[in-house]
């Protein structure tokens, strides 16, 4: 009998189909679990679920003792992220995120002492973002095809999310129990397009409780991936290597390594920085209140090279002083279709920062949605 040939892309095609194993920038995910990246102008709903805690670290748990505790299940996972670290600008979790030293952190407060101002400090220190584990029940108007049932996970800055439900939360404390996998309920959240510079990302707008479709058994919480064991941590020597650009970096070279990164820097675009006598040392809560009004996280997908995004700039927003003065705007003050700051009504929604003062601006989004 004549061996049949064995074909050209024998045990190939197949392969080369085969999903691969999934990095997404500093996390490490298992290969069937899908990333749920929010999209602008969208209602979705879904159910956060919780996870076994396996880091005794656990950022959630050195507030309270009793939350997030190892071997048990908890809601979220919090961590920070450095951005733009290195050569190639990659962001990397913070090794605070897990109750380790970090490099750049210590570097940052080593420089907030000397008197670095916010512009500078900014760029070092680490942003808050959390990881939650969803099941979506209705993403229909979503642009990717969400597959319904199965578990996802979401990414997201603080600013973007998590701040909008300690929002409903305290404002009904009925609804804290909402990530129960046996008597939890769903959210309805309904998200909005936002602009900075050449980037659009969402934001949560609106979130709704609602009574879930379906509850969930013990055999699908266990069958949950842990979150902490998807957080990759680099070594803190290959942490200051990739952000200094040294090999043994020791603690004499922090002014060398400061000069180097400025030298990095566009003179043109770089503001005149003041005398170190001059400065003035930034406090914490100082910190805290500027990376709250400032930390508009972009969530560009982490294979895109981050690029320095710029806010757009009002017109009539000259000066420093100027914005100082602004008011909110009510809505008898402004005309019919009209945008009280001299932008395009029902066309720049949302991509100044008077935005935020404008009396129509529910009107002006509502224009916007209806001329696409």
């Amino acid at each position: 009998m004549t061996r049949k040939r064995e074909g050209m892309f024998s045990g190939r095609t197949s392969r080369s189909m085969e999903r691969p194993k999934i990095n997404y920038g500093y996390l490490n995910l298992p290969d069937d679990l899908d990333v749920f990246k929010p999209e602008g102008s969208t209602e979705v709903v879904f159910d956060v679920l919780p996870y076994k805690v396996t880091d005794p670290n656990h950022l959630d748990n050195k507030k309270y003792s009793d939350d997030a505790v190892k071997g048990e299940y908890w809601w979220k996972r919090p961590l920070k992220v450095h951005r733009s670290v290195g050569p190639d600008e990659i962001s990397i979790v913070c090794p605070t995120t897990v109750g380790k030293k970090c490099p750049i952190c210590e570097y940052g407060t080593r420089r907030r002492k000397e008197g670095a101002e916010w512009d500078e400090l900014k760029m070092i220190f680490p942003k808050d973002r959390t990881l939650f584990l969803i099941v979506p029940v209705d993403a229909q108007e979503c642009e990717v095809d969400y597959v319904e049932g199965k578990v996802h996970l979401i990414d997201q800055s603080d600013h973007l999310f998590l701040e909008y439900i300690n929002d409903q939360v305290k404002r009904d404390i009925d609804f804290e129990n909402f990530p129960d996998p046996f008597n939890g309920l769903s959210l309805q959240v309904y998200w909005r397009k936002r602009k900075l510079g050449k980037n659009t990302f969402a934001e949560a707008s609106k979130i709704d409780f609602i009574e879930r479709a379906e509850q969930y058994d013990e055999a699908f919480l266990e069958s949950l991936p842990s979150l902490d064991d998807m957080i990759v941590i680099l070594d803190y020597k290959e942490i200051e290597a990739l952000y200094f650009g040294m090999e043994g970096f020791e603690e004499d070279d922090y002014d060398t390594a400061n000069l180097r990164i400025e030298e990095k820097e566009d003179e043109e675009e770089r503001p005149r920085r003041k005398g170190r006598s001059e400065r003035t040392p930034v406090t914490n809560r100082q910190m805290k209140k500027a990376a709250t009004e400032e930390d508009v996280e972009e969530d560009v997908e982490e294979d895109v090279k981050p690029k320095p995004l710029m806010r757009k700039t009002s017109t009539i927003e000259k000066t420093k002083e100027e914005r100082v003065r602004r008011r909110p705007v009510k809505k008898e003050e402004i005309g019919e279709n009209e945008c009280p700051f001299g932008h395009t009504f029902g066309e720049d929604t949302d991509e100044y920062d008077d935005c935020n003062l404008c009396g129509v601006l529910e009107e002006c989004r509502e224009e916007k949605d209806n001329r696409k």
